[in-house]
């Protein structure tokens, strides 16, 4: 008889996870390998992935998401190394900061964001679904989003380009339901990813600045029904329920795993 136990277990299933060197997506890797997955690390800094791999006894590659031919190469890669490809987690992204005011955004700024945090999503997407979709066994892919893409605040480009993400996902959802692929967005709130050092309940800038983008954020995090900011393997453990059999039925969903900033 199948337990509630082997619902949540990895074993056997390959992962890759991009920008897993750190933060959200170290976060991750962790916690898809303690469930028993083989993690495969890439991130556009080397030394970053090979660190997170060793500590989880994981594979680490060299990735960066914006090109397209290193993705398609990347993923087979992985197919190549570890026999499969199981899960993607598209967790690579670029943060510039609060993105305004508007007249402010160079196009440079605005294309290197969108580079990675749409294209890169995208990239990866269509080279996992072509890779399942041939393996014939499913999958799941989980795009991180935010919470920024349903309440902005940090700016346009990044705001913006997380919505993109959300309506990826579930365009994509749609499209590859017929062949068991689950596809879902993963909304992080605010997750302290400084190690070593404590996270601020009143925010990392001051309260009532005058910019309506950072007091908006600062007022939340002020409020934030948790008390306290997320880390990263709480993001992690929600990242393994989408990776695992606990959401076979779930697909095309925006997830917010935030401590309550959305009820706001």
């Amino acid at each position: 008889m199948t337990s509630a136990a082997d619902w949540i277990d990895l074993s056997g299933k390959v992962a890759h996870v991009t920008g897993g060197g750190k933060g959200i997506g170290k976060g991750i890797s962790t916690a898809l390998a303690m469930a028993g997955a083989k993690v495969m690390v890439s991130d556009i800094n080397l030394q970053s992935a090979q660190e997170t791999a060793d500590e989880i006894e994981g594979s680490a590659m060299a990735l960066d998401v914006a090109d397209r031919d290193a993705v398609d190469a990347a993923l087979n890669n992985t197919v190549s190394a570890l026999g499969a490809l199981d899960i993607l987690v598209n967790n690579a992204g670029l943060y510039i900061g609060y993105g305004g005011p508007v007249e402010g955004i160079t196009d440079e700024m605005w294309k290197a964001l969108w580079s990675v945090n749409v294209d890169g999503v995208f990239y990866c997407c269509r080279a996992a679904a072509t890779i399942m979709k041939a393996q014939g066994k499913g999958g799941r892919i989980i795009n991180i989003a935010s919470t920024q893409a349903m309440t902005p605040g940090v700016g346009v480009t990044y705001d913006g380009s997380k919505a993109a993400v959300t309506m990826m996902t579930k365009a994509l959802a749609l499209e590859l339901a017929p062949h068991g692929i689950n596809v879902n967005a993963l909304a992080p709130g605010p997750t302290w990813v400084n190690h070593g050092e404590p996270p601020p309940i009143d925010a990392q800038m001051p309260a009532r600045s005058g910019d309506p983008l950072a007091d908006t954020v600062a007022d939340r995090i002020s409020r934030l029904p948790a008390g306290h900011w997320g880390d990263p393997m709480e993001q992690g453990k929600a990242a393994v329920f989408l990776a695992s059999e606990m959401s076979s039925f779930v697909t095309g969903i925006y997830l917010p795993c935030d401590g309550g900033w959305l009820t706001l």
